[in-house]
């Protein structure tokens, strides 16, 4: 699986454990909306280069999330605080 579009209503935010990704190696695009994620973020793929994720209910992205590779991200309607671990300048 290189992409993968999971979308609920608000009203029905559903959530899903990390460890289905587990496998998913080669993800390269992944758009969630109402969605939540439980789990170990390291189980996302190493390879993502564009997340979008609407309404994320974190504050902060979680350490173990391989940010690396990434060259879109779209966090509209997101609790975020904070994106970036460090500089990425």
């Amino acid at each position: 699986v290189k992409g993968l579009t999971l979308t609920m209503s608000r009203m029905d935010s559903t959530t899903l454990e990390t460890k289905a990704f587990e496998k998913m190696n080669k993800l390269r695009l992944l758009q969630l909306s109402g969605i939540q994620l439980d789990g170990d973020y390291k189980n996302l793929s190493r390879h993502l280069r564009w997340l979008s994720w609407h309404g994320i209910p974190l504050k902060f992205t979680p350490a173990d999330f391989h940010q690396d590779s990434l060259v879109a991200i779209d966090l509209k309607y997101s609790n975020l605080e904070r994106v970036w671990r460090k500089s990425q300048v």
